[in-house]
């Protein structure tokens, strides 16, 4: 006949297995992904960005806030100044028909340069692509403008994941 009481063994032995993986994963530096560590001396970073640039900055800095990186909004304290520019976003049209295929690109210049001025690193031109296919028989307009503005977003990421590549490699 089976036992109807259970081993208080096994409860403690999942919260040991769940510690031990936690203590593993920390300890080889395991980090989230989009996590961004910046050293003390680079520290607080200003942000300025022109025209289209605007909002791919505020997402730059939100993320670098998330990470623990200090911001500053002006320029005086800072020690890195990131000045994002030429914003560009383009789509092109690759094949025509009933089988529609579109290229998305985005384009943004970046420079860095430490508290007295000098420059880390000049007019960077960071850039994502993306292609896309609309069937015009069977796909509605609204599909082929969700699924671009999915890809549009997805690119700023991208863009912004080679900023903070950047940044780190300043290190």
């Amino acid at each position: 006949m089976p036992s109807l009481i259970k081993s208080p063994i096994k409860p403690h032995l999942g919260i040991a297995l769940l510690l031990l993986v936690v203590l593993v994963t920390s300890a080889c530096g395991f980090r989230l992904r989009g996590f961004i560590e910046l050293p003390e001396n680079l520290q607080p970073l200003y942000i300025s960005s022109q025209g289209g640039a605007n909002n791919l900055a505020a997402t730059l800095a939100r993320q670098l806030e998330q990470s623990g990186v200090v911001i500053s909004q002006e320029l005086d304290p800072s020690k890195l100044r990131l000045e994002l520019k030429d914003f560009n976003s383009s789509q092109r049209q690759v094949v025509f028909g009933q089988r529609e295929e579109f290229e998305l690109s985005l384009q943004i210049t970046a420079s860095a340069r430490d508290s007295q001025g000098e420059a880390l690193f000049t007019d960077e031109v960071l850039q994502a692509y993306r292609q896309y296919s609309y069937n015009s028989d069977t796909d509605s307009l609204l599909t082929r403008d969700s699924l671009r503005k999915e890809l549009l977003r997805s690119m700023e990421d991208d863009l912004i994941r080679q900023l903070t590549l950047r940044i780190q490699a300043l290190q």
